[in-house]
């Protein structure tokens, strides 16, 4: 009898400690539920901002198998500025350093945009082919340098080529004949829908949206470092004329940013509205001098890191920018390392060669 109360004491003493073991657990879960919100896979805010939870582009702007990333190429010469649309309902847009002293875009959509005209569509450069691959993109554009051309053919990157200057060209875009050429080629929302739907992009490269955009509606402040700098004006000089140069006017009640062109607002003629940016991200690159093909055509390696500067909720940030394959997604990373998170809304990436200027106050 002894025996058995003692085995008996020995099991309920069992019990009760398992029992109080899984009572912690569930202590602790509850607790860590709390403090982080329950945003599983997402990055929290340091210090005295944990309230404020986010999660990665890829759970949010590119949710479903119909938002597969798809880059376009967009004109800005001259002659095509009055016929630029579409590109506002871009999440991201890049911006770079073209021939003469202009500038060129790049657009990043998730999916097919409503557009129902979105151009002048423009050729490729390797460094847009790079770029395009970290995204593991929809890549379109007329044509391209022969350097660009050569590294699509090697079908060494991740991009997912269409290329209108092919027998593919007249199935999804056209162009106007009212608008002189070359800047008159377009495509729309619709077809590109359709290109979605025929080159079978029913998989979302989930290892490629590796950003983090600001998930809060109530519009909860961004993580700002106490020695962030206000900077409610921003200049970006590209080039000798101002013809090209960027400029940007913070709206604090909007909070977002107004984009200028040559001292003159930059339109998405689409919708006859203004361009703004909630991010708006410096990437420094060396310049690299000219590629072999010729015509003024720069080259720029986006390989690497560098110095990166964001402007965002009228501050600015200081960072790096790293890509360590031609077939990596960028990385941007704020000045204690961590990932940078975007705020809601429109991001614009100035890629600025060498030591051009960038200013702001």
């Amino acid at each position: 009898m002894e025996n058995k109360n003692t085995n008996t004491s020995k099991n309920k003493s069992s019990r009760f400690g398992i029992g109080v073991f899984l009572l912690c657990i569930a202590v602790l879960w509850f607790v860590s539920f709390k403090l982080f919100k329950g945003g599983i896979g997402g990055e929290f805010l340091n210090n005295n901002e944990s309230e404020n939870t986010y999660i990665s582009e890829s759970e949010e702007i590119f949710s479903s198998n119909e938002d597969y990333p798809v880059a376009i190429v967009f004109d800005n010469h001259p002659d095509s500025q009055l016929y630029f649309m579409g590109i506002s309902e871009a999440a991201v847009v890049y911006e770079w350093l073209a021939e003469g002293g202009a500038t060129r875009f790049m657009g990043i959509y998730s999916g097919a945009p409503s557009a129902e005209k979105i151009g002048p569509v423009r050729s490729a450069r390797p460094y847009l082919v790079e770029i395009a691959s970290g995204w593991s993109a929809f890549f379109w554009h007329a044509g391209g340098s022969p350097e660009s051309l050569d590294l699509i053919k090697t079908r060494t990157t991740d991009v997912i080529d269409l290329n209108e200057i092919s027998g593919l060209g007249p199935i999804y875009f056209w162009r106007d004949n009212d608008v002189p050429r070359p800047h008159n080629l377009f495509t729309s929302g619709e077809l590109i829908a359709l290109g979605i739907k025929d080159f079978e992009l029913d998989e979302l490269p989930y290892e490629k949206l590796i950003w983090q955009w600001q998930n809060d509606s109530r519009g909860a402040p961004l993580r700002v470092y106490e020695r962030a700098k206000s900077a409610t004006s921003v200049y970006v000089d590209f080039s000798e004329g101002l013809g090209f140069d960027a400029s940007y006017e913070y709206d604090p009640d909007a909070e977002i940013y107004k984009r200028f062109m040559g001292g003159i607002e930059h339109k998405d003629h689409a919708t006859g509205a203004q361009l703004t940016a909630s991010n708006i991200i410096i990437q420094r690159v060396p310049w690299e001098g000219y590629y072999p093909s010729g015509l003024g055509r720069i080259k720029l390696d986006l390989t690497g890191e560098g110095e990166m500067i964001l402007f965002q909720k009228g501050k600015i940030m200081q960072g790096t920018w790293k890509k360590e394959t031609r077939d990596d997604q960028t990385q941007w990373l704020d000045e204690n390392g961590q990932p940078i998170i975007l705020a809601k809304g429109q991001t614009w990436i100035e890629i600025l060669p060498g030591t051009r200027v960038v200013s702001f106050e």
